[in-house]
């Protein structure tokens, strides 16, 4: 493999300054150093259209001093042509000789001359390349660079070999597009699926930018390469159920709605009507709703009843778990007898040996079988006063169980419970894609939290990884606000939420998040991952707080601002080849795939 690339013999550069710039961070509270290399390239027309945003270059360091090939990677962030008598032209000078100068630089942009030079903007990426002969070795570790050394471009090979993840079969379902800045080859851009999907991800970009398209096509990947992988998709936008159609109809799934549609007419059209299709799919509603309908006819679309506000809490109070709080409270309880207060841990440690000895966990809801608990610990508050609390408690708790049904009736249709058993369940045939449709934001936290928090319980307590399950938040901003309430339920979400972030993983739990105001967020949430997917944000506060957050050189922030829909910064500490290399790549598109599922290929250009 040859480590460079000279472009015919025409690339030729030295590193003429490296430019330090301080700026605050975002909260104002410390400041962040950026330093960036100014290198001076010999100008030519083949080598200003060859070069762009996104290459490497090497620069030699202080360890190749005696000749031993040690270089200092940099990756290019700006391109610029240059002309000597650009930087005196001004309006003080008559306009007939600006104009006069002005065809004389464009003239020679044609050809080139000793007037002409390229100006190259890179930023460091942490790395160090040794070069022994033909071949190339990274190590991840910074030196400074040697002003007024030769620049060289780093091949096409090396940038592969770099920054693309090698799976071991050669798996298309491995590439998510293509490296940008190469126009003349197109090097596709390989990641490792699994790590990236159990080490958390983030996408952020604007409104429009192609989030739900990347993360899509990403789901659709992961699914062939994962077997055993479920995805659980919240959707608050209401664009999976189509994004993901072929998807849906293909492997065992569910498309659960919170809003009622069931007496509808035309249930297919009422599905399509409540999603947010492409644009590109106008026109084609009859050929969609004839996929929609398969979902109807093999029973894939579920209707579940939203929690009412405060449900959740209530129903805590119906189980062990909740009857042991009452308890503890009870403890603080000013005018309680000390009597009564030595009782407390006997009649809770009396729980707890009825729930190991009838195997129930302490969510397990009040039955029949509490009588027997009751019987035990009635005994032990017999000398107890009949105005005591604790003995209240459980006259209370007795006359709740006898006036229940001997055999609770199970509940119609689809529940939260059943969606929680479906999400863990390893029997053959059990769905392995959920799309969760939210349209409420406040219903949508809450769910959220419930759904998360019982799956992480139930995974805890199973001592098993599989199935491994990966929890897709759309709009994350409406889940893990930095300024988070109990009361609209960003309080139960956000906690949940970060919980995941933090502790999924070890559990095979795994999250990925995707907003438009990154600056809204929890920061401790964003701290968690690991992966990032970066489009347009035209906020300088969202594009800085990335900067800050997960240490990219703001010069390629910056250069988002130019993306076009499918472009895309990718930075990741484990589904690259290298640790921490801001990649830019456009990415395939769904909507293609889409496309060719509802037998309307697009033919080639």
């Amino acid at each position: 493999m040859e480590p460079f690339d000279d472009i015919g013999g025409e690339f030729k550069a030295s590193l003429r300054q490296i430019v330090t710039t301080t700026r605050q961070t975002v909260e104002g509270s410390s400041t962040v150093t950026f330093r960036t290399a100014l290198v001076e390239c010999a100008y030519s027309p083949r080598v200003i259209k060859a070069l762009a945003t996104g290459q490497l270059v090497a620069i030699p360091n202080v360890q190749a001093l005696g000749g031993n090939g040690a270089y200092s990677l940099y990756e290019i962030a700006d391109v610029y042509p240059m002309h000597y008598s650009m930087l005196t032209l001004d309006r003080s000078q008559p306009a007939a000789i600006r104009r006069e100068f002005m065809d004389l630089i464009q003239k020679e942009w044609e050809k080139g001359s000793k007037s002409t030079w390229i100006e190259v903007v890179a930023a460091p990426i942490g790395y160090v390349m040794k070069v022994d002969g033909k071949e190339a070795n990274y190590e991840r570790r910074a030196q400074a660079p040697l002003t007024g050394s030769p620049v060289k471009l780093l091949s096409k090979e090396a940038i592969q070999k770099l920054v693309c993840y090698m799976p071991p079969k050669g798996d298309g379902d491995y590439v998510f597009g293509e490296l940008l800045g190469f126009a003349e080859d197109t090097i596709p851009f390989s990641v490792n699926l699994e790590s990236l999907v159990h080490y958390m991800v983030g996408v952020f970009a604007f409104t429009g930018s192609g989030k739900s398209n990347l993360t899509a096509m990403v789901v659709r990947k992961a699914l062939r390469v994962m077997p055993d992988l479920k995805v659980v998709i919240f959707d608050v936008s209401a664009e999976y159920g189509v994004h993901i159609l072929d998807v849906l109809n293909e492997v065992p799934s569910k498309v659960i709605f919170t809003d009622p549609f069931k007496g509808t007419k035309d249930l297919p059209l009422e599905y399509l009507k409540r999603h947010a299709s492409p644009e590109s799919f106008t026109g084609k509603e009859a050929v969609l709703v004839k996929k929609i309908s398969e979902l109807f006819r093999d029973g894939k679309v579920e209707f579940v009843q939203s929690s009412l506000a405060g449900e959740e809490e209530v129903a805590r109070f119906s189980t062990y778990e909740g009857l042991i709080e009452v308890l503890s409270n009870t403890l603080n309880d000013k005018y309680g007898t000390v009597q009564q207060k030595i009782l407390v841990p006997q009649v809770v440690e009396t729980i707890k040996q009825f729930l190991r000895k009838n195997e129930l966990e302490v969510e397990t809801r009040f039955d029949s079988r509490t009588r027997d608990l009751i019987a035990k610990i009635q005994p032990l508050l017999a000398d107890l006063d009949n105005r005591s609390s604790l003995k209240k408690t459980f006259d209370s708790l007795g006359t709740v169980v006898d006036a229940m049904p001997e055999a609770e009736e199970e509940p119609e249709g689809y529940t939260w419970n059943k969606l929680v058993d479906d999400v863990l369940s390893v029997e053959k045939g059990s769905p392995r894609v959920f799309v969760i449709n939210l349209p409420e934001a406040e219903d949508a936290r809450l769910e959220t939290a419930n759904v998360i928090t019982q799956v992480f319980r139930r995974r805890k307590r199973s001592f098993t990884l599989s199935p491994r399950v990966l929890f897709i938040v759309d709009e994350a901003q409406e889940f893990i606000p930095q300024n988070a309430r109990k009361e609209d339920g960003t309080d139960q979400s956000s906690r949940a939420l970060e919980r995941l972030l933090r502790h999924g993983r070890k559990y095979h739990l795994n999250c990925w998040i995707s907003t438009q105001r990154v600056a809204h967020l929890n920061t401790n949430a964003l701290q968690q991952l690991h992966s990032y997917f970066v489009s347009t944000m035209p906020r300088p506060y969202d594009r800085q707080l990335i900067s800050d957050t997960f240490a990219i050189d703001d010069a390629f922030m910056d250069r988002t601002l130019a993306f076009q829909n499918g472009d895309w910064l990718l930075t990741s500490f484990k589904a690259t080849a290298t640790q921490n290399i801001p990649v830019f790549f456009h990415a395939q598109n769904n909507e293609d795939v889409l496309d060719e599922y509802l037998g309307e290929k697009k033919e080639p250009q």
